[in-house]
Parts: C-alpha cells; structure tokens; sequence
C-alpha cells in the first residue's frame, strides 16, 4: 500500500479512514468473541477434563483419570479409548456441586447444633 504524506488539508480525511478501520477491526474482534465455543459430540480424556475444569469444577488430572479408570464418571469405553458425552458429564457436573453444597449446609446445621449444645452444658456447669 502506498502511503501519501498527510498534509494539513488531508488530516481529516486520513483521520476518517482510521476511524473506519478500528470499527471494521473491532467488529471482526466482537463477532469472534461472541461467536460460541464448538463443543463437540464426544471427548477424549483430555478434552473432557478440560471441559470439567471450564464449567468451574475443579479437579485434578489423575483424580479425574482415576473416577474415569473406576466409573466414578460417566465415560464410554471403545476399545482402550475412554469417550465422554457433553450432556452426561453437565449432569455429573450438577450432582457433585448439589453434594458439595448439601455437606457443606449438614456441616453447617452440625456445628450449630454442637455450638447450642456446648453452651447448654457451660450454662449447667455456671448453676
């Protein structure tokens, strides 16, 4: 591309044509970020644990291969390959965070419960 020297006359001009360019740059930027993640059919290992990670459920690689190795996880077996669908892994994914919050809310009743109790047994003690 040839570049013509700006002048003071063709400034605006010149600053016209940045403009444009940025937008056309910045609309090429959004639509790839809007555009949604493909996620396909079945998995591999690697590509489902990644996955796993990405809805927000942490997990260590060999954790993950030892669930998978005892089917602990929902997985698919052809052969020596281990194949994972989308729609069985969000379910497992729901169920751990549903066991997750359900422990954490028991420990929580449990230890006020034991808090009610330990002061019930000082009040006796004070009397």
């Amino acid at each position: 591309m040839e570049t013509k020297k700006t002048t003071y006359d063709t400034l605006p001009g010149q600053i016209d044509f940045l403009i444009q360019e940025v937008a056309e740059i910045k609309d090429i930027l959004m639509a790839r970020i809007e555009k949604p993640e493909e996620i396909p059919k079945f998995m591999n290992k690697e590509q489902a644990l990644k996955y796993i990670r990405k809805q927000g459920y942490e997990i260590s690689s060999s954790k993950f291969y030892k669930m998978s190795a005892a089917d602990s996880i929902p997985c698919h077996r052809s052969g020596r390959k281990l194949y994972f669908f989308v729609e069985e892994l969000d379910g497992w994914i729901k169920q751990q965070f549903e066991a997750k919050s359900q422990t954490i809310l028991n420990f929580k009743s449990q230890s006020i419960k034991q808090i009610i109790k330990s002061n019930k047994n000082k009040n006796y003690e004070k009397e």
